[in-house]
């Protein structure tokens, strides 16, 4: 009786301690991250947002770089998931944002002291895609006389040197 009972606490303390889940830490501001980077190196940490540039494929495993608006981070990820990532932030595009879960490296030893995370899940929030950037009024009106005063310099280059040389 005693065994069977030593056994169903062992048993529960098993289920409990693996049933509670460890909540990473999320980030939105990577200068935040930036800053608080010795206090959570290798530590398992939760970033959103925008990809961009490009996927750069390193065989089994590419480079992702997501911004938060001011500040890049790379991200190590399999080749896989990066393959879920279809828009990339450049001009003219708005790149996918995406919630990637994995382990914080201030100064990742496979890859040369670099700041880095590597990722161990990928989600795709919100799907990117092409935008128009439209152009201001008071950039037209720039343009505009811009064209006008380069015209009146080439007819009036094309007059004098035409005339001088007769």
């Amino acid at each position: 009786m005693v065994k069977t009972f030593k056994t169903i606490i062992l048993i529960g303390i098993l289920v409990f301690s693996f049933s509670i889940t460890c909540m990473a830490q999320e980030y939105s501001n990577y200068n935040e991250l930036i800053e608080n980077g010795k206090k959570i190196d290798n530590s398992k940490i939760t970033l959103k947002g925008e990809a961009i540039g490009e996927c750069m494929n390193r065989g089994k495993y590419s480079w992702v770089n997501i911004s938060d608006g001011s500040t890049a981070m790379g991200i190590w990820i399999k080749d896989e998931q990066a393959r879920s990532i279809k828009n990339f932030g450049k001009y003219g595009y708005k790149g996918d944002i995406v919630k990637i879960n994995g382990t914080f490296n201030r100064a990742c030893t496979e890859h040369g002291g670099d700041m880095d995370i590597h990722a161990i899940s990928v989600e795709i929030i919100d799907v990117g895609g092409r935008v128009t950037i439209p152009i201001s009024n008071s950039k037209k009106v720039i343009a505009t006389i811009l064209t006008l005063i380069t015209l009146i310099l080439a007819f009036s280059y094309v007059k004098f040197t035409k005339s001088t040389f007769k």
